[in-house]
């Protein structure tokens, strides 16, 4: 790891990138929308989140010095980290910041900004972070009951007291972080709970739960689902009533535990999801029931309006099932947000296509104390690579991804080309397992991790920034229009505060067989051009006599 640092900073100082701690503004971070796009704001500018997160029990002053250089590692430009409900109010109305307190200096003090994880009521489907007087005491804190009346793992949704502890223990902790960071910014987003949902049963089956259960389900909702008024669940949703339920009971009791937490310091928050894969059918079981999962997205989206962003904790790294999640959650009213994903090689790619889609940013799981296998080194470079890569440019991918100009290739196995169309007739041809230099073979072969991937930002006048790895990319333009098409200059340099500087130009053997990327950082700024694709010339080419002879 300490070598893959060497080699970036030389790549770094090549490109001529300047590195700069966040600046401080007196704008809060937000979340801002437009023509059904996103994006996270910071410091008046749009921002992409480039994120390492924390084992869940390593977000303790005694144990934070040990994560250090594992974090910074992998180059990010924020720090994910739990606060536990348990440790932060010991006893009812006593708050201890020690843990929190101690997140924000160390994040303050390597450069980087912080995501906050509230480990609340919920934390993966159970209760496991709510204090110890809570739990000694399920009469005045019911707990939610499966169908047989036995207490699950999970506090009852319905139950007005375990609602009323959580908003006040979040608002305690937003008006903390008001007083202490309010004008530094260094926490820029809020996750309010962590994967909720219930384990063991579909839906609360409390007595309170059983009563609402029984009424109409809530006009308002049933407006917004486009469902008639003034029936009940199970008429209005038949076989997926339950479940239907308890997305709306969790979704509602976490949208006022954010209310609260808003208005002592209105932050951007979002939800985090344990998703519902491919072959997984049973809510409560196979994944937590309740949460905000693909199938119950709408009732979510309906009945959490102060929560900004629905996240994806995406663990798999076939291509087919990661694409078709950041799919089913790009949508007009939530960005691509990779809340966590696996510390896997294979998923490091994927992170183009989230951002192509308008994404707001990816965040790696679980990057300290972990054992030094082969696995996790190749881990560690491939998503180094990526976050050195973008970490200069953050904003301008972040500006691109809510334009929605961004365009992304990432390799599948088996598919070693793919094309981007750019517009006014130009096509970039990417491929993937062709050689260096020279001409490439008739049938390519792929990279053997498949582990291609580019990004194409538009700057204007048909000129692109190139940026990527393992892949040969090369730009052709349609003839149709009776132009053809040209490279008119390929620099590689980098940016200082914000304006292009090059380096040195490409040219000849660097562009005859294509743009070539390889393992190394590299920026290309790429000017097309086009010319008539068949001249008529009238022109006298006569060369004058030399009238000194």
């Amino acid at each position: 790891m300490r070598a893959f640092a060497s080699a970036r900073a030389v790549a770094l100082a090549g490109a001529l990138v300047l590195a700069s701690a966040p600046a401080l503004a007196a704008q809060l971070p937000q979340v801002v929308h437009a023509n059904g796009r996103h994006a996270l704001q910071v410091d008046g500018k749009p921002y992409t989140v480039l994120a390492v997160q924390l084992h869940n029990s390593s977000a303790w002053p005694a144990i934070l010095p040990e994560v250090w250089d594992e974090v910074l590692a992998l180059h990010p430009n924020t720090l994910e980290a739990p606060v536990y409900w348990e440790q932060f109010e010991p006893s009812r109305g006593r708050y201890d910041t020690a843990n929190l307190d101690a997140l924000i200096a160390g994040a303050r003090a390597h450069g980087l900004h912080l995501v906050v994880l509230w480990f609340g009521s919920w934390k993966n489907g159970q209760m496991h972070y709510v204090p110890e007087w809570m739990k000694a005491d399920p009469a005045r804190y019911p707990r939610a009951l499966d169908e047989h009346g036995t207490p699950l793992e999970d506090l009852s949704p319905y139950a007005d007291a375990n609602l009323h502890a959580d908003q006040a223990a979040f608002a305690a902790l937003m008006d903390h972080l008001r007083k202490v960071d309010g004008d530094r910014h260094t926490v820029i987003m809020v996750q309010v709970e962590n994967e909720p949902g219930s384990i063991g049963a579909i839906r609360d089956h409390s007595p309170a739960a059983e009563r609402a259960f029984a009424a109409p389900v809530p006009e308002a909702l049933a407006q917004a689902l486009h469902r008639p008024p003034g029936r009940t669940w199970t008429a209005t949703f038949g076989a997926d009533a339950d479940e239907q339920f308890n997305a709306y009971g969790i979704a509602r009791y976490i949208d006022q535990v954010a209310a609260s937490g808003k208005a002592r310091y209105a932050l951007p928050m979002y939800v985090n999801t344990w998703l519902r894969y491919k072959g997984k059918h049973m809510p409560g079981y196979d994944y937590p029931s309740g949460g905000a999962t693909w199938n119950v997205l709408d009732t979510w989206k309906a009945s959490a309006p102060h929560i900004d962003l629905i996240g994806t904790d995406l663990y798999s790294t076939d291509y087919h099932e990661f694409t078709k999640v950041v799919g089913q959650y790009t949508r007009p009213d939530n960005p691509p947000w990779i809340s966590e994903t696996g510390y896997d090689a294979g998923n490091a790619p994927y992170l183009f296509h989230v951002l192509a889609q308008g994404g707001v940013g990816f965040s790696i799981f679980g990057v300290d104390h972990a054992a030094d296998t082969a696995e996790r080194k190749a881990a560690t470079e491939a998503h180094a690579r990526n976050f050195a890569l973008l970490g200069p440019i953050q904003g301008l991918v972040a500006d691109a991804a809510f334009k929605g100009t961004l365009r992304a290739a990432v390799e599948q196995r088996g598919q070693p080309k793919t094309d981007i169309a750019l517009g006014d007739g130009w096509t970039a041809h990417v491929s993937y397992g062709a050689p260096a230099w020279g001409d490439a073979p008739s049938e390519l072969p792929g990279n053997p991790t498949a582990d291609g991937h580019i990004l194409l930002l538009p700057l204007g006048n048909n000129e692109y920034l190139l940026v990527g790895f393992h892949a040969r990319v090369e730009f052709e333009r349609s003839r149709q229009d009776g132009r053809m098409g040209q490279l008119l200059r390929v620099e590689e340099g980098g940016y200082r505060d914000d304006a292009w500087v090059s380096r040195r130009w490409w040219n000849g053997d660097e562009t005859d067989y294509g743009l070539n990327l390889g393992d190394r950082p590299v920026y290309l700024r790429v000017r097309l051009g086009d010319f008539p694709a068949a001249l008529t010339d009238t022109a006298d080419h006569t060369v004058p006599a030399d009238p000194a002879r």
